[in-house]
């Protein structure tokens, strides 16, 4: 990727040109950082189907029907590769996210079971009680820096709490994530050294397995038990597997909701009618929590073209890459009215935030579960909360859109304008 955007004033500059801007994205671009939503939809209008020569190139759709007609023919636009660049960690391909056709079917309905509406309910009052543990020392301190303090904390608890893995684990845990996301992956310089930088993390996970294996899972609910007791083909899953199963879940899970999260709480600091709507109507949150999760648009993924196919008169070859962006897609106008505006009272939150068709999010029912809660415990215990004054939130646009940092202050805006002020330092 050219990575040589002109500077102005120390900030990177887009390309002049909507066709340019086109042909040089990617969510790793400098001048996209802050905020890619008004030049998404530059593109989207520019057309339906567009090209991008970075990292080799690939096509990029931007319409909500075209995702979904995609994400539904599985078998045109295969998952193998799930990233652009596609960083391979593991020498074995994630299960069953990078699987395609009956294999890919046959691991998630074994798997599907594990992260059912039951299931989440059952660890719903742990997922809640981690939430209260997180939100009581900032109620009390009356400040805090929401992504590590919170956003980041309560997904990775429930994460340890859904496998059966000892809270007091999470250090650990968060270390060996960060080392990799901020050193192991952007210092490997070939795929024997990435390798070798997700071999902590699988080392970590491999002794959880060996610990619940030698305690026992009788009576145990928890993933990894459930794991062990398991079959796939008529045969007990391997280490290997179990292992890569807890890994593709972290991965696909983890940066996700904590990304989800920081967003979701950006907005509500933004806009205080919004805080006491979720105050005084707690009623409303599963709503407000669809509604928000559709605006925030996050995540963004690839599949490999199988075949030859045409698109709104493109032609897209086999072997050619797609980028997904499944977030975008609650922003289209076609389908949302007014679509770039938060509405707890929209009709229908049709969104494809969780994906849609074979590959669909296995965790979007925790996913769901963790905002809700956060939603829930937060606004119960700290009512009004705004953006700390003289501080502005720290934007990324990756595949995984979220924040690096969130300043909170507790309590009502001493000044009027101060959340607003904080809100335009965007």
């Amino acid at each position: 990727m050219d990575r040589t955007a002109e500077q102005h004033g120390g900030c990177p500059v887009a390309p002049g040109t909507t066709e340019e801007r086109a042909r040089r994205w990617s969510t790793y671009q400098p001048w996209l950082q802050a905020d890619p939503i008004g030049p998404w939809h530059e593109i989207r209008e520019h057309g339906p189907v567009v090209r991008s020569e970075e990292f080799g190139g690939y096509w990029i759709l931007t319409r909500y029907a075209d995702l979904e007609w995609a994400a539904r023919n599985a078998d045109v636009f295969s998952s193998a590769d799930i990233g652009i660049p596609n960083r391979q960690i593991y020498k074995d391909k994630l299960i069953p996210i990078q699987l395609d056709g009956d294999e890919h079917r046959t691991w998630r309905q074994a798997l599907s079971a594990l992260f059912n509406p039951g299931v989440v309910n059952a660890i719903t009052p742990q997922i809640r009680q981690a939430a209260v543990d997180a939100i009581e020392p900032i109620a009390a301190r009356g400040s805090c820096e929401f992504v590590e303090d919170f956003a980041v904390r309560l997904p990775a608890e429930t994460f340890l709490i859904n496998f059966g893995i000892d809270r007091s684990h999470l250090p650990e845990l968060l270390d060996h994530k960060n080392w990799l996301r901020r050193e192991g992956l952007p210092n490997a310089r070939n795929d024997e050294e990435l390798h070798a930088a997700g071999r902590p993390l699988w080392e970590f996970f491999s002794a959880a397995v060996d610990r619940r294996r030698a305690e026992g899972t009788e009576g145990r609910r928890d993933v990894i038990s459930s794991l062990l007791r398991a079959e796939h083909g008529g045969r007990p899953l391997t280490q290997d597997e179990i292992v890569n199963i807890i890994l593709m879940t972290m991965f696909a899970s983890l940066d996700t909701s904590n990304s989800l999260l920081s967003m979701v709480f950006r907005h509500l600091a933004e806009h205080p009618e919004a805080q006491r709507t979720v105050v005084e109507e707690p009623g409303r949150i599963p709503a407000i929590a669809e509604e928000l999760i559709r605006h925030e648009a996050m995540v963004s993924t690839a599949r490999v073209v199988t075949r030859d196919v045409e698109l709104h008169g493109v032609k897209m070859r086999a072997g050619d890459r797609v980028m997904m962006s499944w977030g975008m897609a609650g922003l289209d106008p076609e389908v949302f009215e007014d679509a770039d505006r938060v509405d707890f009272d929209r009709a229908s939150v049709r969104h494809l935030a969780f994906g849609i068709g074979p590959h669909r999010c296995l965790g979007m029912h925790l996913a769901r579960r963790i905002v809700k809660v956060a939603l829930e415990e937060w606004h119960a215990r700290i009512p009004a909360y705004r953006i700390t004054p003289g501080t502005a939130p720290v934007a990324r646009y990756s595949p995984i859109r979220g924040l690096d940092r969130l300043d909170l202050t507790v309590g009502a805006a001493e000044a009027a304008g101060a959340t607003e002020a904080a809100g335009a330092a965007r």
